[in-house]
């Protein structure tokens, strides 16, 4: 009997993976250009049409970065919106005078993301499976509007059949298929967004290795909450926050609200024509730090949420091999430049790695397992790739193989094998 090809995305925060499986065949990963991930990124210019009036044009991935670097300021550019899914309280933005719900921007990607994959790989047909976080990103996630926001958006790429899997068992799909023995494992899936994880028996028959699921558990708290880290510590305080300034004769301390907007990649792109961006323009006429605050609003009106994302990423990417690491973001009149120590920088994050650390006690708590009862634990996603976060899970499961690889490719990869059944 023939098996017909399976579609796998792996639509994540910060990047986005497509997977094929022909037939019986190793799940393959679809290039886009020499990169085997499509950035979860939009911008937004505007265009005359036939009649010469003004029409709203977004693309993603390689083509929204190519618009961006050509034409700068004058783009909106939207990162990070998978954080938004499950937020009751996101309705929709505004885009150059044009409404767009989450799941019209969310469209937007996934279209760009088949349309890119089906030059190469030919129609892709109207079924994908899906990965989806334990735990959305929020602090009141509600996953019933994510996965209905999801499938519309899924639809709006032309896939009318869509199914979903938590991301930590389509890894664990990818990378059990290997083992010849029965094996405890947990999978550790730390992504941008979200932080998942499975545990997982894998048991050997004669008809087959199967996988039975022990539990599951999420909080969302990741990559970018690590950013959102370095820009707390090393670039906002440049930009007049914590300074204050004047109102009716009275001192007072900058509001943080601005700032904590302004750390967050989902929340940054939206500042600009907001009340806050208005707020911090009064703020500044009396304000003891006014170039601070100047630059600030600087980087909000000029779209620099790319470029202070690559320094930043740069920064927390360096620091994965190096004790130190230079930060640099220059742009216009904003200059911050300095010198980043791995054990400041674990000093920042160290509550976050924390909490990811607390989720993962509380699901062998309720699953009543015993942590040296795993024999391996296989972390994927881009934030395994931070030193402190590799040595909890050290420290965790020392009893444990510790196993990684494929860090980037491994959930799509699951998904497109999920995709068989």
């Amino acid at each position: 009997m023939s098996v017909p090809r399976a579609v796998g995305i792996d639509f994540g925060t910060t990047n986005s993976v497509l997977a094929l499986s022909e037939g019986l065949s190793e799940p393959h990963i679809v290039p886009f250009g020499d990169t085997a991930t499509f950035r979860s990124l939009l911008c937004f210019y505007t265009e005359p049409n036939e009649r010469g009036h003004k029409r709203v044009v977004g693309v993603a991935g390689p083509d929204a970065i190519a618009t961006y670097e050509l034409h700068g300021g004058e783009c909106r550019l939207i990162q990070s919106v998978k954080n938004f899914v499950a937020d009751d309280s996101f309705r929709e933005t505004t885009v150059y005078g044009q409404r767009f719900r989450i799941e019209d921007l969310v469209g937007v990607i996934l279209k760009q993301l088949r349309a890119g994959a089906e030059k190469s790989c030919g129609d892709l047909g109207q079924t994908v499976v899906s990965g989806r976080p334990v735990q959305f990103a929020g602090s009141e996630p509600n996953e019933a509007l994510a996965l209905k926001r999801l499938t519309l958006a899924y639809n709006q790429a032309g896939f009318s059949d869509v199914r979903f899997v938590e991301e930590p068992l389509a890894a664990a799909d990818f990378h059990l298929r290997g083992l010849q023995e029965d094996a405890l494992c947990l999978i550790a899936d730390l992504g941008g967004g979200t932080s998942d994880f499975s545990l997982v028996q894998l048991i050997q028959s004669p008809e087959g290795p199967r996988r039975r699921t022990i539990g599951h558990a999420g909080i969302g708290v990741a990559g970018d909450v690590f950013d959102f880290r370095i820009i707390q510590n090393a670039v906002s305080p440049k930009l007049g926050k914590d300074s204050f300034y004047k109102s009716f004769a009275k001192r007072l301390p900058v509001p943080g609200a601005a700032y904590n907007k302004f750390q967050r990649w989902s929340e940054l792109s939206m500042l600009r024509g907001s009340q806050t961006l208005r707020d911090l323009k009064d703020i500044r006429k009396t304000a003891e730090d006014a170039e601070g605050v100047a630059q600030l609003i600087y980087i909000i009106e000029n779209e620099l949420g790319l470029q202070l994302y690559r320094a930043v990423g740069h920064t927390k990417a360096s620091l994965s091999s190096a004790e130190h690491s230079d930060f640099r973001f220059r742009s216009g009149p904003v200059e911050i430049e300095g010198s980043i120590s791995r054990t400041a920088f674990e000093s920042w994050i160290a509550q976050d790695i924390a909490a990811i650390m607390a989720v993962v006690d509380r699901l062998f708590s309720d699953t009543k397992t015993e942590l040296a009862a795993v024999d391996r634990v296989f972390m994927t996603g881009g934030t395994s790739f931070v030193p402190a976060v590799r040595r909890a899970f050290d420290q965790r499961f020392q009893s444990a193989e510790i196993m990684t690889g494929d860090e980037f490719v491994s959930v799509a990869g699951g998904l497109a094998l999920n995709g068989r059944c």
